[in-house]
Protein backbone atom coordinates (compact mmCIF):
# COMPACT_ATOMS: atom_id res chain seq x y z
CA UNK A 1 0.00 0.00 0.00
CA UNK A 2 1.37 3.74 -0.57
CA UNK A 3 1.38 6.31 1.33
CA UNK A 4 0.84 10.05 0.43
CA UNK A 5 3.83 12.12 2.74
CA UNK A 6 2.29 15.59 2.78
CA UNK A 7 5.01 18.41 3.96
CA UNK A 8 3.28 21.26 5.25
CA UNK A 9 5.23 24.79 6.50
CA UNK A 10 4.60 25.68 9.67
CA UNK A 11 7.91 28.07 11.09
CA UNK A 12 5.87 30.70 11.98
CA UNK A 13 2.75 29.00 13.54
CA UNK A 14 2.11 28.53 17.15
CA UNK A 15 1.89 25.74 19.01
CA UNK A 16 -2.06 25.78 19.29
CA UNK A 17 -2.14 26.41 15.13
CA UNK A 18 -0.31 23.66 14.79
CA UNK A 19 -2.18 20.92 17.00
CA UNK A 20 -6.03 22.52 15.04
CA UNK A 21 -4.61 21.48 11.92
CA UNK A 22 -3.19 17.83 13.10
CA UNK A 23 -6.66 17.54 14.63
CA UNK A 24 -8.33 18.60 11.57
CA UNK A 25 -6.17 16.13 8.84
CA UNK A 26 -6.77 13.34 11.82
CA UNK A 27 -11.21 13.88 11.02
CA UNK A 28 -10.13 13.38 7.01
CA UNK A 29 -7.77 9.96 7.44
CA UNK A 30 -4.64 11.26 8.36
CA UNK A 31 -2.76 8.70 10.77
CA UNK A 32 0.42 9.86 11.48
CA UNK A 33 2.50 12.72 12.09
CA UNK A 34 5.87 13.84 12.40
CA UNK A 35 7.25 17.62 13.48
CA UNK A 36 10.28 19.76 13.00
CA UNK A 37 11.02 23.02 13.97
CA UNK A 38 9.31 24.71 10.64
CA UNK A 39 7.59 21.43 8.89
CA UNK A 40 4.85 19.07 9.60
CA UNK A 41 4.66 16.21 8.09
CA UNK A 42 1.44 14.30 7.67
CA UNK A 43 0.79 11.12 6.35
CA UNK A 44 -2.41 9.40 4.92
CA UNK A 45 -2.49 5.99 2.34
CA UNK A 46 -3.43 6.89 -1.10
CA UNK A 47 -6.49 4.77 -0.66
CA UNK A 48 -8.16 7.11 2.00
CA UNK A 49 -7.33 10.18 0.78
CA UNK A 50 -9.84 13.03 -0.68
CA UNK A 51 -8.94 15.59 -2.21
CA UNK A 52 -12.33 17.18 -1.53
CA UNK A 53 -11.93 16.57 2.19
CA UNK A 54 -8.46 18.23 2.10
CA UNK A 55 -9.45 21.52 -0.20
CA UNK A 56 -12.86 21.66 2.20
CA UNK A 57 -10.27 21.11 5.43
CA UNK A 58 -7.90 24.50 4.01
CA UNK A 59 -10.98 26.36 3.43
CA UNK A 60 -12.00 25.81 7.27
CA UNK A 61 -8.10 26.67 8.43
CA UNK A 62 -8.84 29.62 6.20
CA UNK A 63 -11.30 30.70 8.06
CA UNK A 64 -9.54 30.52 11.60
CA UNK A 65 -6.50 32.69 10.10
CA UNK A 66 -4.18 29.76 9.30
CA UNK A 67 -2.54 29.50 6.34
CA UNK A 68 -2.27 25.72 4.76
CA UNK A 69 -0.02 25.18 2.18
CA UNK A 70 1.94 22.05 1.41
CA UNK A 71 4.31 20.02 -1.40
CA UNK A 72 2.99 16.20 -1.73
CA UNK A 73 4.62 12.99 -2.72
CA UNK A 74 4.05 9.47 -2.52
CA UNK A 75 6.51 6.67 -0.36
CA UNK A 76 6.46 3.64 0.64
CA UNK A 77 4.56 2.43 3.59
CA UNK A 78 7.73 1.66 5.75
CA UNK A 79 10.02 3.12 8.14
CA UNK A 80 8.43 6.37 8.86
CA UNK A 81 6.39 5.13 11.62
CA UNK A 82 9.53 3.79 13.50
CA UNK A 83 11.44 7.39 12.94
CA UNK A 84 8.35 9.14 14.97
CA UNK A 85 8.49 6.56 17.86
CA UNK A 86 11.84 7.50 18.17
CA UNK A 87 10.96 10.66 19.12
CA UNK A 88 8.03 9.76 21.11
CA UNK A 89 8.53 10.94 24.79
CA UNK A 90 7.58 9.73 28.13
CA UNK A 91 4.91 12.09 29.83
CA UNK A 92 4.10 12.85 33.46
CA UNK A 93 1.01 14.57 34.15
CA UNK A 94 0.56 16.28 37.93
CA UNK A 95 3.71 13.94 39.18
CA UNK A 96 0.52 11.60 39.39
CA UNK A 97 0.88 9.28 36.05
CA UNK A 98 3.24 8.37 33.67
CA UNK A 99 2.02 7.56 30.32
CA UNK A 100 4.79 6.01 28.32
CA UNK A 101 5.72 3.59 25.66
CA UNK A 102 6.42 -0.03 25.90
CA UNK A 103 9.88 0.91 24.78
CA UNK A 104 10.22 3.49 27.53
CA UNK A 105 11.85 2.63 30.79
CA UNK A 106 9.18 2.53 34.40
CA UNK A 107 9.38 5.49 36.77
CA UNK A 108 9.18 3.86 40.27
CA UNK A 109 7.77 6.58 42.33
CA UNK A 110 4.69 7.34 40.60
CA UNK A 111 0.91 6.37 41.74
CA UNK A 112 0.43 5.51 37.70
CA UNK A 113 1.68 3.80 34.92
CA UNK A 114 -0.13 3.47 31.95
CA UNK A 115 1.88 2.19 28.75
CA UNK A 116 0.49 2.77 25.27
CA UNK A 117 1.50 1.73 22.03
CA UNK A 118 1.52 4.80 19.96
CA UNK A 119 1.58 4.16 16.26
CA UNK A 120 1.29 7.23 15.91
CA UNK A 121 -1.63 7.98 16.81
CA UNK A 122 -3.57 10.70 19.46
CA UNK A 123 -4.04 9.71 23.13
CA UNK A 124 -0.61 9.14 24.18
CA UNK A 125 -0.69 11.49 26.60
CA UNK A 126 1.26 14.60 24.30
CA UNK A 127 -2.14 16.11 23.29
CA UNK A 128 -3.29 19.62 25.47
CA UNK A 129 -7.06 17.47 25.71
CA UNK A 130 -5.60 14.01 27.00
CA UNK A 131 -3.76 16.15 29.88
CA UNK A 132 -6.72 18.08 30.37
CA UNK A 133 -8.70 14.89 30.69
CA UNK A 134 -6.59 13.24 33.13
CA UNK A 135 -5.58 16.35 35.55
CA UNK A 136 -9.53 16.81 35.58
CA UNK A 137 -9.96 12.83 36.40
CA UNK A 138 -7.72 13.12 39.32
CA UNK A 139 -10.08 15.11 41.00
CA UNK A 140 -12.54 12.43 41.48
CA UNK A 141 -12.65 8.16 43.76
CA UNK A 142 -13.43 6.16 41.51
CA UNK A 143 -13.09 3.15 43.35
CA UNK A 144 -16.40 1.06 42.54
CA UNK A 145 -17.54 3.22 39.85
CA UNK A 146 -18.50 2.50 36.18
CA UNK A 147 -17.19 4.70 33.60
CA UNK A 148 -17.98 5.20 30.30
CA UNK A 149 -15.22 6.52 27.88
CA UNK A 150 -16.67 7.64 23.62
CA UNK A 151 -14.87 7.97 21.36
CA UNK A 152 -11.77 6.08 23.53
CA UNK A 153 -8.85 6.30 21.20
CA UNK A 154 -6.00 4.37 22.74
CA UNK A 155 -8.14 3.72 25.30
CA UNK A 156 -5.80 5.71 27.93
CA UNK A 157 -8.51 7.25 30.01
CA UNK A 158 -10.11 3.75 30.16
CA UNK A 159 -7.04 2.37 31.30
CA UNK A 160 -6.56 5.35 34.00
CA UNK A 161 -9.63 5.26 35.50
CA UNK A 162 -8.57 1.31 36.04
CA UNK A 163 -5.95 2.17 37.69
CA UNK A 164 -7.86 4.35 40.30
CA UNK A 165 -10.06 1.56 40.63
CA UNK A 166 -13.33 1.73 39.00
CA UNK A 167 -15.61 -1.15 38.89
CA UNK A 168 -16.30 -1.85 35.01
CA UNK A 169 -15.22 0.63 32.29
CA UNK A 170 -16.80 0.47 28.63
CA UNK A 171 -14.83 2.40 25.54
CA UNK A 172 -16.15 3.41 22.59
CA UNK A 173 -14.84 4.23 19.48
CA UNK A 174 -16.11 4.23 15.73
CA UNK A 175 -12.53 3.68 14.48
CA UNK A 176 -11.78 0.13 13.27
CA UNK A 177 -7.79 1.08 14.06
CA UNK A 178 -8.26 2.72 17.03
CA UNK A 179 -10.57 -0.14 17.99
CA UNK A 180 -7.92 -2.83 17.35
CA UNK A 181 -5.18 -0.65 19.46
CA UNK A 182 -7.51 0.06 22.48
CA UNK A 183 -8.00 -3.62 22.77
CA UNK A 184 -3.97 -3.61 22.58
CA UNK A 185 -3.37 -1.19 25.02
CA UNK A 186 -5.93 -3.05 27.63
CA UNK A 187 -3.99 -6.08 27.54
CA UNK A 188 -0.48 -4.52 27.70
CA UNK A 189 -1.75 -2.73 30.80
CA UNK A 190 -4.09 -6.19 31.83
CA UNK A 191 -6.85 -3.39 33.01
CA UNK A 192 -8.77 -6.67 33.21
CA UNK A 193 -12.26 -4.42 33.57
CA UNK A 194 -11.94 -2.47 30.69
CA UNK A 195 -14.50 -3.67 27.49
CA UNK A 196 -13.97 -1.85 24.16
CA UNK A 197 -16.76 -1.53 21.94
CA UNK A 198 -17.03 -0.57 18.46
CA UNK A 199 -19.37 1.82 17.14
CA UNK A 200 -21.01 5.15 18.37
CA UNK A 201 -22.85 5.80 21.55
CA UNK A 202 -25.70 3.33 21.08
CA UNK A 203 -22.98 0.69 21.48
CA UNK A 204 -23.45 1.00 25.01
CA UNK A 205 -27.35 -0.25 25.00
CA UNK A 206 -29.29 0.58 27.97
CA UNK A 207 -25.94 0.56 30.68
CA UNK A 208 -26.07 3.31 33.19
CA UNK A 209 -22.43 4.89 34.25
CA UNK A 210 -21.19 7.52 37.09
CA UNK A 211 -18.92 9.08 34.88
CA UNK A 212 -19.07 9.91 31.12
CA UNK A 213 -15.66 11.39 29.39
CA UNK A 214 -15.31 12.75 25.80
CA UNK A 215 -12.74 13.75 24.44
CA UNK A 216 -13.54 14.04 20.66
CA UNK A 217 -14.93 17.05 18.57
CA UNK A 218 -17.83 19.99 19.27
CA UNK A 219 -19.97 18.16 16.47
CA UNK A 220 -20.05 15.24 17.83
CA UNK A 221 -20.44 16.31 21.77
CA UNK A 222 -23.17 18.46 20.97
CA UNK A 223 -24.89 15.89 18.52
CA UNK A 224 -24.87 13.51 20.56
CA UNK A 225 -25.41 15.40 24.32
CA UNK A 226 -28.72 13.65 24.63
CA UNK A 227 -28.00 10.31 24.39
CA UNK A 228 -25.01 10.57 26.54
CA UNK A 229 -27.07 12.36 29.67
CA UNK A 230 -29.61 9.00 29.01
CA UNK A 231 -26.98 6.65 29.92
CA UNK A 232 -26.05 8.94 33.25
CA UNK A 233 -26.80 7.45 36.56
CA UNK A 234 -28.13 10.92 38.78
CA UNK A 235 -25.79 12.72 39.85
CA UNK A 236 -23.22 11.29 37.19
CA UNK A 237 -20.18 13.23 36.20
CA UNK A 238 -19.87 14.05 32.41
CA UNK A 239 -15.77 15.01 31.48
CA UNK A 240 -15.74 16.76 28.22
CA UNK A 241 -12.91 18.14 26.33
CA UNK A 242 -11.33 18.49 22.04
CA UNK A 243 -12.65 21.84 21.56
CA UNK A 244 -11.49 25.08 21.29
CA UNK A 245 -12.20 28.02 23.39
CA UNK A 246 -14.40 29.71 20.50
CA UNK A 247 -16.32 26.50 20.84
CA UNK A 248 -17.29 26.70 24.26
CA UNK A 249 -20.80 28.25 24.55
CA UNK A 250 -21.79 25.77 21.89
CA UNK A 251 -21.14 23.00 24.42
CA UNK A 252 -22.44 24.90 27.29
CA UNK A 253 -25.61 25.10 25.74
CA UNK A 254 -26.17 21.61 24.90
CA UNK A 255 -25.20 20.66 28.26
CA UNK A 256 -27.85 23.07 29.81
CA UNK A 257 -30.19 22.09 27.50
CA UNK A 258 -29.98 18.22 28.82
CA UNK A 259 -30.09 20.07 32.26
CA UNK A 260 -26.34 19.58 33.42
CA UNK A 261 -25.01 21.27 35.90
CA UNK A 262 -20.86 23.14 35.17
CA UNK A 263 -18.58 22.00 38.19
CA UNK A 264 -15.40 23.47 36.21
CA UNK A 265 -14.13 25.04 32.80
CA UNK A 266 -9.88 24.49 32.06
CA UNK A 267 -7.87 25.49 29.67
CA UNK A 268 -4.74 24.62 28.56
CA UNK A 269 -2.75 26.54 24.72
CA UNK A 270 -6.42 27.52 23.72
CA UNK A 271 -8.04 23.96 24.08
CA UNK A 272 -11.26 24.01 26.47
CA UNK A 273 -12.09 21.36 28.84
CA UNK A 274 -15.27 21.53 30.67
CA UNK A 275 -17.57 19.32 33.74
CA UNK A 276 -20.65 18.69 34.95
CA UNK A 277 -23.08 17.11 37.35
CA UNK A 278 -26.20 15.52 36.47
Amino acid sequence: MSILEFQIPARSWSSAEREILMAKLSLIGFDGFMETDGLIQAYISSEDYSGNAMNQLIDECSDLGIRVQYSCCETEDQNWNREWEKKFNPVVIGDQVLIRAPFHHAIKDLPFTIVIEPKMSFGTGHHYTTRLMIAEMMQYAMEGKRVLDMGCGTAILGIYAFLKGAERILCIDNDQWAYENAIENVEQNRATRVEVRLGDISAAADEKFDFLLANITRNTLVRDMPEYCEHLEEKGVVILSGFLAEDVQYVLNAAYRCGLDHLRTSEDSNWILLSFVS
